[in-house]
């Protein structure tokens, strides 16, 4: 075939060019059709069992489709729609088999579209990261995503009773649990993070030594961190108490004997359902009696005798940061998984339906944030606005020049023009009044800060477990830029309290449901900023975050570790009354200002306390209600009245210190708004056990965290051989709010009251 050139076949070379255009990109089609179908895909799991929670860290494992060697990174979108890389993960070296890889990541957007990037294993840092380059292919993560307001509920056995629990343990404005079951053929799972959007989780006894040393780890770790774990352990707690297993420590004691059981009268009024004593076998059930059951193991909620110390049945303790509710029954068992009554057993060992009672509010109140997370993220995003700060010009003035400018067009330049007789005046008139308004533009951004210097704020609950020296800290930070710009996040623990075994993450920090911005939101948040940026070697480091000229980048982060020393000593005990007396002491390397120390329902003021200062409660202001200092009830014409949440306060502290203590405020009865991802703070269900709670509020630069914020000059800041950041507003973000608070054991009697 040929194409002529010359007069007239201008037409014909058109046609030609389109002919071979065309069959150049059917040969592409082709090839890419070809080279799509010799490509196996890699099998991948996210979540447990394929669900997840939007917003939340889950896992992600993919399966190589073939003997491949080198690093996999996955890539994620957030909630603006970005997509972010996860730090690469090793498939070993060349010539050995691979296996499976596993991601911890956080999808921020509906349908959790998940991409997998293959790099070099000598160099996984070297070439620029990008989810559309070759080796990437495009998944979809499964059908079982959660929303994020929708809670998670795990169970490890077979338990039929567990839906209609759920039923019973939803409010009425609440979406119910989904029940998640994790099988002991599953995947273990990867480490505690995976159940970071769980609520809770039940573990059956029977199933314990099926699981394997990971799933075990996991769940530990997750409840020590502030995890709620229902433990139903009867005749199989003798093999769990003789082995090895880490399911152990979840028992209220040691040194396990069966004791016969045939009377469940306190297992049916726990439950408020009757008929089960009828299905147990005539030579009735054994239940398991441990040698610490008289000492201090928490509060018992049944008892078969006359005292609580005669055969303790359901025992609620703290553990770590979290809590552990042992019940001696194996529910999964068939002649108690078979029980009409089985479900309010569950339910009620799940803490039952809350019962708040609201507080009074206007009809006209309106939830103008989604949760308490959404009120903190806007109490961060309030920058100062006095002296030389940067902050949004007021659309107000934005509507005023846009209207003065079009005035100045029509009528006023058509009518001077006009008016002259010499319309070439138009030419002269029209550049002036553009440039004129372009410079007025200018002027004003000038006035609200357009060049003022980058500003960041940070927030803090940092955490403390007196008892085994477990530290968490759970930090925010906001940063808002005048300019364009790249930022590199990272936390790190400051020097202060000697640290080890140090775990930390960071993330977006974005609003829960489908209002705008949120992470259920149907269509992503529109960014002005729409670049990908990636981790760094590990969850603690985040490079090449983009920010676009006056606006802001909000994140989270945590991180654990353990004490190297004693936090606190304490000799408090609860007296007959139920209050706290004896002494206790805080070693931390700064002082705590204006201290409470809260156990129970009472408050006791400390004031301010110093490294190695010792409080008695005896000596001190208190006890006082915790729920009226927590809501400022006062007296008023002879009725007590609580302070209305205002749902736009935006002092950060406050908003912390009542996410912290939620339930023991009244939850979402007084807030009227559920805790949302601040629900992992509340450590109200401590203080109803064997623990007492002293917090107080850390002085400026003593902090637990430091955060790494800093701006980059174009790609510097993503390439990872590239020139260093240039600003640095790590001693911007130094202040800010930080609430401490040290969790302190308190012995409790088996005979004692509950709480």
């Amino acid at each position: 075939m040929s194409c002529q050139s010359g007069p007239g076949t201008g037409q014909a070379r058109g046609g030609c060019s389109w002919l071979v255009g065309g069959m150049l990109a059917v040969a592409a089609i082709q090839n890419f059709s070809v080279a799509a179908a010799d490509r196996v895909l890699p099998t991948v799991e996210l979540g447990i069992d394929g669900v997840y929670r939007n917003g939340a860290w889950t896992s992600l494992r993919v399966q190589p489709a073939d003997q491949q060697t080198g690093c996999l990174r996955a890539w994620v979108e957030d909630a603006d729609g970005q997509w972010v890389g996860s730090p690469p993960v090793s498939l070993g070296p060349p010539g050995e088999s691979t296996g499976s890889a596993t991601f911890s990541i956080r999808p921020g957007r509906p349908g959790a579209g998940v991409r997998i990037e293959s790099l070099p294993a000598e160099s996984s840092f070297a070439q620029p990261p990008s989810p559309a380059a070759a080796g990437v292919v495009g998944l979809q993560a499964g059908s079982g995503e959660v929303s994020s307001a929708t809670p998670l509920v795990l169970i490890v056995g077979v338990l039929p009773a567990a839906a209609g629990a759920m039923r019973l343990v939803t409010n009425d404005d609440a979406r119910r649990p989904v029940v998640v079951v994790l099988e002991a053929a599953t995947s273990p799972l990867a480490n505690w993070r995976e159940l970071d959007g769980y609520e809770a989780a039940i573990v059956c006894g029977s199933q314990v030594a099926s699981l394997s040393t990971e799933t075990l780890a996991a769940i530990d770790g997750w409840v020590e961190r502030g995890g709620r774990l229902v433990f139903a352990a009867g005749d199989s707690a003798l093999g769990i108490a003789a082995g090895d297993s880490l399911a152990a420590g979840w028992l209220p004691g040691s040194g396990p004997r069966r004791v016969p059981l045939k009377r469940l009268g306190a297992v049916e009024a726990y439950a408020r359902a009757g008929g089960l004593a009828a299905r147990v076998p005539p030579a009735g059930i054994e239940v398991p009696r441990f040698e610490a059951a008289g000492g201090s193991v928490g509060v018992v909620d049944a008892f078969e005798g006359t005292t609580a110390a005669d055969l303790p049945l359901v025992i609620r303790r703290a553990y770590g940061l979290g809590t552990i509710t042992w019940v001696g029954l194996d529910i999964d068992a068939p002649w108690c998984g078979g029980w009409p009554g089985c479900d309010r057993l569950v339910a009620a060992l799940l803490g039952g339906r809350a019962e708040q009672e609201t507080a009074a509010a206007p009809e006209d109140l309106s939830r103008r944030v989604p949760d308490l997370a959404g009120q903190l993220r806007i109490a961060l995003d309030c920058f100062e606005t006095t002296g030389a700060a940067s902050r949004p010009v007021p659309f107000e003035i934005i509507a005023l020049l846009g209207i003065l400018y079009a005035l100045a067009l029509y009528p006023l330049d058509w009518w001077l023009v006009s008016r002259s007789g010499r319309p070439w005046l138009a030419w002269v008139s029209l550049p002036l009044l553009a440039g004129g308004f372009t410079a007025l533009a200018w002027g004003v951004g000038g006035l609200w800060g357009r060049d003022a210097p980058a500003q960041a704020r940070t927030a803090e609950v940092l955490d403390f477990d007196a008892a085994d020296g477990l530290v968490r800290c759970s930090t925010w930070a906001a940063v808002r830029s005048p300019t364009n710009g790249q930022l590199a996040v990272a936390v790190t623990t400051r020097p202060g309290v000697a640290l080890h075994s140090v775990d930390g993450a960071v993330s977006w920090f974005a609003d829960a449901g489908a209002g705008f911005g949120g992470v259920d939101a149907v269509v992503a948040h529109p960014s002005l900023a729409a670049s990908d940026y990636t981790y760094g070697a590990t969850l603690a480091e985040l490079r090449g975050v983009p920010i676009a000229a006056a606006s802001s980048r909000l994140f989270e982060a945590g991180w654990t570790g353990q004490a190297a020393a004693a936090v606190a000593s304490s000799t408090l005990v609860r007296d007959p009354r139920g209050l706290l007396v004896g002494t206790v002491t805080h070693h931390l390397p700064f002082p705590l200002e204006d201290c409470w120390l809260l156990h129970a329902g009472w408050l006791y003021d400390a004031g301010r306390m110093a490294g190695g200062d010792t409080f008695d409660p005896e000596q001190g202001r208190g006890p006082r209600s915790l729920a009226a200092a927590l809501t400022r009830r006062t007296a008023k014409w002879e009725a007590d009245r609580a302070e209305r949440w205002n749902t736009g306060d935006t002092d950060v502290g406050r908003i912390l210190q009542l996410a912290g203590l939620h339930a023991a405020a009244g939850g979402s009865g007084y807030t009227l708004l559920e805790a949302g991802r601040l629900g992992r703070l509340d450590l109200s269900p401590l203080l109803l056990v064997d623990r007492a709670i002293l917090i107080g509020r850390a002085p400026a630069g003593s902090r637990g965290t430091a955060w790494k914020l800093e701006f980059g000059t174009g790609q510097g800041a993503t390439s990872h051989t590239g020139p260093e950041p240039t600003r640095n507003l790590e001693a911007a973000a130094a202040d800010g709010a930080s609430l401490v608070r040290i969790v302190i054991p308190v012995p409790t009697a088996v005979g004692e009251e509950t709480p």
